[in-house]
């Protein structure tokens, strides 16, 4: 693939990517620090007055983790993460943050949300985990959510790498840590940034994993904070596997199972993060596949890290709205729900 074709994926105008920005209230704060440590980029420092304010140079990309984590509800959203111009541009920005919509019931009237809804808003990626092993009494109840989900022509594409040994979750790390710092690297020198230009054609990898927020967020937080921060130091990492002859892909019915055990981690008190760095480039090492046992048409696609939390980091915040359209009974045309 010719340079000019991805210049556009790998080089977007500084002045057009605009990162999250977030504000303290200092009339509500009390320096407790857990929006810093809960910051998955480290955004955040201390003011001369002690208070947490935006580093001068920080990616956020508004995952609002530091609101989540504040106890007063001290932190102030002021702009969300956006890109104007070019490849990465957000369709389309400016887009209000909403909390749920209210719920209601089937004759319109207000209500409260269920169990199931408030389990679905609440869950957050914890990143913070106490150094406690996870019984396998409850790693196998999160297995058979994932094993129990629904799957296209019930091809239950999945497979499940349990890994507790502490040794060698760090084996990986070190594996792991070495491309992405490698990737983050060669995205900021002009010359070798070329080089990343396959990784853009791997329908493993593609465009997505160079997206801004990826590289300099992800893989740039990961290289700043050292080898640990790939598995995010958990007790329990599972790796799960795709089939590469899923119908309809491995990556949707893997999503789906990934979610189910989301969930039933969070009900069973355990937490849990997404951690697609730890899997995908876990791929790259042929070394530890092999090791792991991994071979076609199995591949790793995704992967949980489970532990308990160090401090609460669930709850709701506001998202994204996009307009919703709506084409009802007896209506001439669409109607954009704003």
């Amino acid at each position: 693939m010719p340079w000019e074709d991805v210049k556009e994926i790998l080089r977007p105008d500084k002045k057009d990517v605009h990162m999250g920005i977030m504000k303290v209230d200092h009339d509500k704060c009390t320096k407790c620090g857990l929006c810093m440590i809960n910051c998955p980029f480290r955004a955040w420092e201390e003011d001369e007055g002690g208070f947490p304010a935006m580093k001068e140079q920080y990616e956020c990309f508004s995952c609002y983790n530091c609101k989540v984590a504040c106890p007063n509800d001290a932190i102030i959203i002021v702009e969300p993460y956006h890109v104007t111009n070019g490849y990465w541009k957000t369709d389309s920005y400016p887009l209000p943050a909403k909390m749920p919509l209210e719920a209601k019931d089937e004759e319109g009237n207000p209500t409260e949300w269920n169990a199931i809804e408030k389990a679905i808003f609440e869950r957050r990626s914890v990143r913070n985990f106490k150094d406690k092993p996870i019984p396998e009494s409850l790693i196998q109840r999160v297995l058979e959510a994932g094993r129990f989900a629904p799957s296209a022509g019930n091809c239950q594409p999945w497979k499940f790498i349990v890994i507790t040994n502490k040794a060698l979750i760090e084996k990986i790390d070190k594996e792991v840590y070495k491309l992405l710092s490698f990737m983050y690297k060669a995205y900021l020198d002009d010359n070798m940034v070329k080089n990343l230009v396959p990784l853009i054609e791997d329908p493993l990898l593609g465009p997505g994993n160079v997206d801004p927020r990826v590289i300099l967020g992800g893989m740039g937080s990961v290289t700043r904070m050292g080898e640990e921060a790939v598995s995010l130091a958990a007790p329990c990492v599972i790796l799960i596997l795709g089939d590469e002859r899923a119908i309809s892909g491995a990556d949707l019915n893997i999503g789906i199972a990934g979610e189910n055990m989301n969930l039933v981690a969070n009900s069973l008190g355990i937490k849990a993060c997404w951690n697609g760095f730890f899997a995908k480039f876990l791929n790259q090492v042929r070394s530890l596949k092999k090791k792991l046992g991994i071979k076609k048409p199995w591949s790793p696609i995704t992967s949980l890290c489970l532990g308990y939390p160090v401090f609460k980091q669930e709850g709701i915040v506001p998202r994204e709205y996009r307009p919703v359209t709506w084409y009802r009974e007896g209506a001439d045309g669409p109607e954009i729900q704003e």
